[in-house]
């Protein structure tokens, strides 16, 4: 049968679709973005955060979807903490750069936001890294099932 039950893939389908749709909305965002709003982070952090959503989007996906092609655990834990160490640099960038504008109130909010909202978008890449343990500690797992 492979890994999971049919519902809880269903699960994780819908996650999938869900963050593709929040990362298909952040890259036609970046492009269209007034510049009065525009982030006050550097180009080349913009450009290393569309990397991570992407990474986040193929974990996503190879999660609902069964498939094992990056087999290595510290390839998707490097993924997870490149993801929080940009997204926290963004949001530092933005205090910075913006410090006469927000309250601390308004920080404290934003950063626990961030904070659930990336925390949410990981979870796949956590199931799917139980998943890699489940297959490398029984072999007999059908990692293709039909």
């Amino acid at each position: 049968m492979g890994i999971g039950g049919d519902m809880n893939k269903t699960c994780w389908k819908i996650g999938f679709f869900v963050i593709a749709c929040f990362v298909m909305y952040a890259i036609y965002d970046a492009f269209t973005v007034a510049d009065i709003i525009a982030p006050t982070h550097p180009f080349f952090l913009s450009l290393l955060m569309l990397v991570a959503d992407l990474l986040i989007l193929f974990g996503a996906y190879c999660c609902a979807f069964n498939k094992f092609i990056i087999r290595s655990k510290a390839i998707w834990l490097a993924v997870i903490i490149l993801f929080f160490t940009l997204n926290g640099a963004a949001l530092i960038y933005e205090f910075i750069n913006n410090h006469g504008g927000y309250e601390v109130y308004d920080m404290v909010t934003m950063t626990a936001f961030y904070l659930l909202f990336a925390s949410v978008l990981v979870l796949p890449i956590i199931k799917y890294i139980e998943d890699l343990n489940q297959i490398n500690s029984n072999p007999d797992i059908d990692t293709n099932p039909q």
